[in-house]
């Protein structure tokens, strides 16, 4: 069965699909216990290596790893030696550069679709604003289709993105084209919903637990345990004397979202060029002036952003913000190579649970651009 909450859900793993030998194929040999699917640099490195196995080919969709991932120069290197690359893009991207085919997919102002919040409390339409678009296809319509053609008919039981919606909204009462009218779901809010439901909390106490036993029973530390970042001055206190401030990347930007909107000319009027948020003080001390381009340089590498004065961070710490590619530059590069700040982050002490990186705390040095260095 999939899994669905009683109201609005439509997110559920279909990891019940996944025959157990596939599994146990992964490329990362499951070694990061609560990483259900595989560890982004793993991957990747599988396919430089051919470690465990060489992989031939890959579909990418929603996502432009390039500039949204770490190790992108070996993710170049791996999209150099695949045989077939696919790509579902809205425009061609650097990532998209390497596609042998490009499936041009439909924004979400070409399609209605419901959606859900994060903990899903409530469900909004995300209506259509335009007519399609030359021959796209949203992205859910092209994978029912495919999975189909695959045979996995009863994990896709939908026949389109409209059945898939009309599924998901089948706890509510409502109709797709109901709820299109409606606007909005937001189901009966019901409190202390755990004294009538004994499956409120899916634990094996059926209780809220602080110390988890599921945790205990699969070899995972059933308390929070804090551990140094890896690079830090207190892990490091070495290498922070020659890269003395931490350099936190991914800050979110309200005119993009990750590496989208750089071709539009009103998002760009609004960030027109990537910024790493320094406070005055410190920037005053380096030489650095309002605006000036500079160079954050860490043990891997270096790249320029403009300096960007903010008095709520703290002195010895810089905020990069993340994704960043020029579309107004030549293909097939974009100038992806001079601002992405993912290009700073080498090899890392990932975490061993969960296999995710530390991309908040790595140690660096900023400096202006006119410098001789």
């Amino acid at each position: 069965m999939h899994h669905k909450t009683p109201f609005v859900d439509i997110n559920f793993s279909g990891l019940q699909y996944c025959p157990p030998e596939n599994m146990e194929r992964k490329v990362d040999n499951g070694v990061y216990p609560l990483m259900p699917t595989v560890q982004q640099p793993a991957f990747w490195r599988s396919i430089v290596t051919g470690n465990p196995y060489r992989m031939r080919a890959v579909w990418i969709m929603s996502s432009n790893p390039l500039l949204t991932a770490t190790h992108s120069l070996e993710i170049e290197e791996a999209l150099k030696k695949l045989e077939f690359v696919v790509v579902s893009e809205f425009f061609l991207t650097p990532t998209a550069q390497y596609a042998d085919i490009i499936l041009p997919s439909s924004t979400w102002l070409e399609y209605d679709e419901a959606h859900t919040s994060g903990g899903n409390t409530y469900a909004i339409v995300s209506e259509r604003k335009v007519a399609k678009v030359g021959d796209t296809r949203n992205d859910q319509d092209v994978i029912i289709d495919l999975a189909h053609r695959l045979g996995l008919h009863e994990a896709f039981p939908w026949r389109n993105l409209r059945e898939l919606n009309e599924w998901a909204l089948e706890g509510s009462g409502l109709s797709f084209d109901a709820f299109l009218d409606q606007g909005i779901y937001i189901p009966e809010q019901r409190y202390y919903k755990y004294k009538t439901d004994p499956g409120f909390f899916n634990t094996p106490s059926k209780k809220f637990e602080i110390y988890s036993e599921t945790l205990s029973f699969m070899g995972v530390s059933p308390l929070p345990v804090y551990r140094e970042p890896p690079l830090t001055p207190v892990s490091k206190p070495d290498l922070a004397k020659e890269f003395p401030l931490t350099l936190m990347a991914g800050v979110k930007m309200k005119a993009f979202f990750h590496s989208e909107g750089r071709q539009f000319a009103s998002l760009r009027k609004m960030n027109p060029d990537p910024l790493l948020e320094i406070h005055p003080d410190t920037a005053t001390t380096l030489d650095i002036g309002e605006n000036d381009w500079v160079w954050i340089e860490t043990p891997v590498g270096r790249v320029k952003m403009r300096a960007k004065f903010f008095d709520g961070i703290a002195p010895d710490v810089v905020s990069a913000q993340h994704a960043w590619w020029f579309p107004e530059e030549d293909p097939p590069e974009y100038g992806w190579k001079k601002s992405s700040i993912n290009l700073l982050f080498g090899d890392t002490d990932y975490d061993p649970d969960t296999g995710s990186e530390s991309l908040r705390n790595g140690l660096c040095r900023v400096y202006p651009v006119s410098d001789n260095r």
